[in-house]
């Protein structure tokens, strides 16, 4: 007769739902590439801005969100300058923002003030604003950097804002958002780059493509290495004595069986046999000095 189980409400207190359709599986796999890609734009943005403002300049990587483009743009904190930016040959449109107030303290510092103005974007003369494109063309250009190694990456911020709130098709898209934190001189701003999730497909594509091993040199000189990390143990034998049974099983602890070191070994690792070789001495200690290999 078969059985059945009634489970309660209280067995399943801790079963939860899993959503096939969720990316979140998806959504991990990309984020050691980003993560990567963080890291070196925050090593060759700090040198960058280094130069051209002419003051200490830190970037940190301070994590990855994953955001709903609503969620990303309401929770943009102000005063705040956002810019789009297009990537190709990738069909990509991205997002970058920066605290408002670093961004005015950036600019007057770099027209020799000391970076405690106080006017904000809408005072800036035609210029400044200039010089805060430039500084968004910079931090695009050294994150660029960062993706040379995996794919082609040409970043080109639009002439006009067009991601919106009001629009719902726009509203639910995931966004990868990279945020940093940026210290110049000792006065420190947030600044993100938010990246499209469906923009990201090319990455999933080069994960599920097989590697041609015979036609990729650096993927040969990987596997190369790693093969040669591969631990290997070898054996050989350094004596070896006849003994008739009652000797054998007349043997007690302290007696001593004389034997002879033999003039050549074979080393063999496992069943193969890779080397003659003599035993020698070496400050103080028995090696085995390499004679001959043995040809397979």
């Amino acid at each position: 007769m078969k059985k059945s189980k009634i489970i309660s409400n209280l067995d399943q207190t801790e079963v939860r739902d899993f959503d096939l359709a969720s990316p979140e599986h998806r959504i991990g796999a990309l984020q050691a590439i980003i993560d990567n890609v963080c890291k070196q734009f925050e090593r060759s943005a700090r040198q960058s801005f280094h130069h051209l403002l002419r003051h200490p300049v830190e970037f940190s990587f301070d994590q990855q969100d994953t955001l709903k483009l609503q969620d990303y743009l309401q929770q943009l904190k102000k005063p705040s300058l956002y810019r789009e930016f297009t990537v190709s040959p990738h069909d990509l449109h991205g997002a970058v923002s920066i605290d408002g107030e670093l961004l005015f303290f950036m600019v007057d510092l770099f027209f020799g003030g000391s970076g405690n103005n106080n006017r904000r974007s809408n005072e800036m003369s035609d210029t400044e604003l200039r010089l805060v494109e430039r500084f968004f063309n910079q931090a695009l250009e050294q994150f660029a950097h960062g993706w040379h190694s995996i794919t082609s990456w040409d970043s080109q911020l639009t002439e006009k804002n067009t991601l919106r709130l009001g629009n719902p098709m726009q509203n639910n898209q995931l966004y990868q958002v990279c945020r940093f934190t940026i210290d110049v001189c000792g006065h420190k701003g947030w600044f993100d780059i938010a990246l499209p999730f469906a923009g990201l497909d090319f990455l999933r594509d080069q994960q599920c493509k097989p590697a041609d091993v015979e036609t990729d040199p650096e993927l040969q000189a990987k596997i190369q290495s790693k093969i040669c990390q591969t631990p290997m143990r070898l054996t050989t034998t350094l004596c070896e004595r006849n003994l008739a049974l009652g000797k054998v099983m007349d043997l007690k602890a302290g007696d001593v069986i004389p034997v002879e070191l033999p003039g050549e070994v074979t080393v063999r690792a496992g069943k193969t046999s890779l080397f003659t070789a003599r035993i020698a001495e070496n400050n103080a200690s028995l090696v085995l000095q390499i004679k001959s290999i043995i040809k397979q």
